[in-house]
């Protein structure tokens, strides 16, 4: 084996063994990334949650609230109709 032979075996190996060590690097990388959007999708999910339960308690806080109100305009519209047809 010759100089040239052996120079180019060297860089070949310094080559493969960067990029062995540059995607190793690499997929250490994306795998915190990984990690970071899987708690940012958890914490997300959470606060959706959160919206969801605070939406279906003020719906229940609401929703009677609103029945009565509408018996209310109902009940004045029926007997101010009422009134106006005997008078």
């Amino acid at each position: 084996m010759n100089n040239v032979e052996f120079a180019l075996l060297v860089l070949l190996s310094i080559g493969f063994f960067i990029l062995i060590v540059l995607s190793i690097i690499v997929v250490s990388l994306m795998l915190s990334i990984m990690k970071n959007l899987k708690k940012i999708s958890q914490r997300a999910e959470n606060a959706t949650e959160n919206v969801a339960g605070i939406a279906e308690s003020i719906s229940r806080t609401i929703a009677p609230l609103a029945a009565s109100g509408i018996m209310g305009i109902l009940v004045k519209r029926f007997t101010g109709k009422g009134k106006s047809k005997g008078n």
